[in-house]
């Protein structure tokens, strides 16, 4: 009876300190670098006001929550929401952490932006903190699964 006790005792502690490969391995340097990698693009699309492209950056069923505002569900309607803008005369993203696993990433960034509407001449001014979660798709691609700013 004491050697099944004994058994048993080993067998918990072991099992209690092992994790999944995922777990011990968490995220990769090439994954991260893959993210930035993709908000550097991301950038580039929305300085070049490339609306088409950036929504391409989104899962089809993405989901965008701006401040104050109704969810924007589906990459078609993210996409008709870019379109109000007519140019970024500066955007900066500052990526302060990146986590995640497996398929999933989490994104946090300080941002800056300035930005002129469709037929207005003034300029608008927002900065805040955005938190993005990434989805990788199978050909090892991420996109944008949900974003959220203030």
């Amino acid at each position: 009876m004491k050697h099944s006790i004994l058994l048993f005792i080993v067998f918990l502690i072991l099992t209690s300190c092992s994790t999944s490969s995922i777990e011990q391995e968490g995220f990769s340097e090439q994954d991260i670098a893959s993210i930035k990698d993709f908000f550097k693009t991301h950038d580039e699309f929305v300085l070049s006001a490339d609306w088409s492209s950036q929504a391409l950056q989104y899962t089809e069923d993405a989901i965008r929550f701006p401040p104050g505002g109704d969810p924007v569900e589906g990459r078609k309607n993210i996409e008709e929401g870019f379109g109000v803008i007519d140019r970024y005369t500066n955007f900066k993203a500052d990526l302060f952490e990146i986590d995640g696993q497996g398929d999933l990433a989490y994104v946090m960034a300080k941002f800056s932006a300035k930005f002129i509407l469709v037929g207005s001449p003034d300029e608008y001014d927002m900065s805040g903190i955005s938190m993005a979660i990434l989805k990788r798709d199978v050909n090892d691609k991420w996109h944008l699964h949900r974003v959220i700013w203030n």
